[in-house]
């Protein structure tokens, strides 16, 4: 068996950056280990890691208070859910990752000028809430999912179009060519994340090269099953797994096996998924 390896995978810079802030802030007070307002990272092995630590999840505001510190994760929070942590009186690290920050501060300016605002992206995906919050009215952001639904919006004169940095980039060439038929005055942001479509391109090329691919990262990952997608392009087998435990029997039936991974998952779960491989084969 032969095990090829995507040229680009695993951790983003904005995910680096968010578990640096965190291990940071352990290191600085053991004692008082940090919440994360939300998940880090949708990789539930590496929170579990964190968990054991004591940095626990919250999920609401009401959970906090004077004297806590809580990490803001990488896909940021609303302008709204971010004054009420601030009227917590916890201390905020703040781990949003500057390119959707940049998203947010393109949004609201859009907002400002007078334009309609699309967010092209998963709806209630933590990201596209963030950016939508940002607005002074969160509701008037209309976030389309596809191509199917920028067909149904009515015609407008002048729209700000802001992508989910880890949307795909065909999806989102055929959004902007939808829109452009529908917008007098039409502003596109090429906010997709450098690494996001690095990963996308490098999982093309790889699946043109095997005869089956795994792809490495948290189900709940929204990256990581946008890579899935992608590499079951042209109907080869594909498998998204966390870890060793969800790989499928069988797999030394193939001759060449490729690997991806997410943009949240550590070298060292696609290290534990390649060691695997490597006993069924004679290796790399």
């Amino acid at each position: 068996m032969e095990i090829l390896l995507a040229d680009e995978m695993g951790f983003c810079m904005g995910v680096r950056r968010a578990i640096d802030l965190l291990d940071a802030a352990l290191s600085e007070d053991r004692e008082r280990p940090p919440h994360m307002f939300g998940p880090l990272i949708h990789n539930p092995r590496l929170i579990d890691s964190y968990r054991k630590l004591g940095v626990h999840v919250v999920k609401e505001t009401n959970e906090l208070g004077p004297g806590d510190r809580v990490l803001i994760r990488a896909h940021g929070i609303s302008a709204a859910v971010r004054r009420e942590i601030e009227a917590t009186g916890a201390e905020i690290i703040d781990a949003t990752c500057p390119k959707v920050a940049a998203s947010m501060q393109r949004a609201a300016r859009a907002e400002a000028e007078g334009r309609t605002v699309y967010l092209v992206g998963d709806p209630g995906h933590g990201e596209m809430e963030a950016v939508a919050g940002a607005l002074s009215d969160p509701g008037g952001a209309i976030i389309l999912p596809g191509p199917e639904a920028a067909e149904r919006v009515a015609p407008v004169a002048r729209a700000t179009l802001i992508a989910q940095t880890t949307y795909e980039s065909e999806g989102y060439e055929a959004v902007i060519a939808v829109l452009e038929t529908k917008v007098d005055d039409l502003q596109v942001y090429r906010s997709i994340c450098p690494a996001t479509r690095k990963r996308q391109e490098a999982v093309r090329r790889l699946a043109t090269s095997c005869d089956a691919l795994i792809v490495v990262g948290g189900r709940n990952s929204a990256n990581t099953q946008r890579l899935f997608e992608i590499a079951g392009v042209g109907g080869r087998p594909v498998w998204q797994v966390e870890g060793v435990d969800d790989l499928p029997s069988g797999l030394d039936s193939y001759q060449r096996i490729g690997i991806s991974a997410g943009a949240s998952t550590p070298d060292a779960a696609v290290a534990e998924v390649v060691d695997y491989l490597q006993t069924l084969g004679e290796g790399v």
